[in-house]
């Protein structure tokens, strides 16, 4: 199973899914129970609103946070950037 990879608030975590996914908080994510949470099976609104949950702070606080789905199966939660001058 991957990982998630956050940046949030000056620090970056390296949290495991199950972290960020107890079976616990699926009903209020809105996982199907049974589910196994993966890059295949989550969409990015899932991904923000367990972010939120885990860290326990409101889901504004990643709305403008970037996620990335990787092919390795991991997750990159991070806030937007502008690239180049």
């Amino acid at each position: 199973m991957g990982q998630v990879h956050v940046v949030y608030n000056g620090r970056t975590d390296d949290l495991s899914m199950e972290d960020v996914f107890p079976s616990s908080r699926f009903s209020s994510i809105g996982i199907p129970e049974g589910t196994v949470p993966a890059v295949i099976n989550l969409n990015v609104s899932q991904v923000k609103n367990a972010v939120a949950q885990h860290y326990d702070v409101n889901l504004t606080e990643f709305e403008d946070h970037f996620v990335e789905m990787n092919p390795n199966g991991n997750i990159t939660v991070r806030p937007n950037t502008t690239f180049g001058c």
